[in-house]
């Protein structure tokens, strides 16, 4: 860490690099490998990078409100994401899985009310684009603690609308 500066601050000039890293990951090609055809290293292309902004359901917990959330889908396969509750922005993958089929892996820490990673929240689901700027995805979060331990798992629905970029301003 930089002489005279705290961890907290440091963490806060971090985060707001995480917008300049979504954008350089934002400008990279559109093209995801393909793992049915992962032997031949062929790719398939699927208009998922950019920008949207998602509304997500627990489905098991039916009285929980949806909660807002935004993804970055970089052309290159990288995930940045937030959720409203969370206030946290998670970190992961997607895959396409088909010319409007995608697979998302992602996590997130938890952090308890007095600053002390508790642990993570692991997250897989599977998507459809509807149409260029809508999509849906489905899938699990488990509430991992710090020894690996499985507190929870929930399943999830999001709906999604872009916003913002999106393939053809990328040039994809």
């Amino acid at each position: 860490m930089g002489e005279g500066m705290g961890r907290r601050e440091l963490i806060g000039k971090g985060g707001r690099l995480v917008p300049a890293a979504g954008a350089a990951a934002l400008l990279t090609a559109a093209l995801a490998p393909d793992p049915a055809s992962a032997d031949t290293g062929a790719r398939v292309r699927i208009p998922l990078p950019g920008t949207w902004a998602v509304t997500v359901t627990i489905t098991d917990l039916p009285d929980f409100p949806p909660e807002p959330g935004l993804f970055a889908f970089g052309g290159d396969g990288l995930l940045t994401g937030t959720g409203g509750a969370s206030k946290i922005v998670g970190f992961g993958t997607w895959t396409a899985t088909g010319a409007a089929a995608f697979a998302v892996d992602y996590r997130h820490f938890v952090i308890s009310d007095d600053g002390k990673v508790t642990g993570t929240v692991r997250v897989k689901q599977t998507g459809t684009l509807l149409s260029p700027d809508k999509l849906t995805m489905t899938g699990e979060a488990a509430q991992v603690d710090n020894d690996g331990n499985v507190i929870v798992t929930l399943h999830a629905s999001s709906k999604g609308e872009r916003y913002g970029f999106g393939p053809a301003d990328l040039g994809c």
